[in-house]
């Protein structure tokens, strides 16, 4: 029964697009068809919707993983190493200033 509904989110429409209000749908389907009882939906709409919600969020860090190795890897500068070049530059146009006075 929840892989039937499991399967409808994941194929039907992505795990990340998913709104509280379609799972609302798909359960009451199951319902109509008898295939859960009517008590059981706030359980399993809740149950779905942890899942969904910690799936999201293994994806999203698993992408920021795979990014920051991917940067890493070609060596790019990162916001991070801009900011510190840019305070050294600072910090270097204070000293000459004060020489040039």
């Amino acid at each position: 029964m929840l892989d039937l509904i499991k399967k409808s989110i994941y194929l039907g429409m992505g795990a990340a697009t998913v709104t509280k209000e379609k799972i609302d749908s798909l359960v009451d389907e199951l319902i109509e068809k008898g295939q859960l009882k009517k008590e059981e939906k706030p359980k399993v709409v809740k149950d779905l919707m942890d899942k969904i919600e910690k799936e999201e969020k293994e994806l999203n860090d698993k992408i920021k993983s795979e990014i920051q190795k991917t940067i890493e890897e070609l060596g790019l500068a990162t916001k991070k190493d801009i900011d510190e070049l840019n305070k050294k530059l600072k910090n270097l146009e204070k000293m000459l200033s004060k020489k040039e006075s």
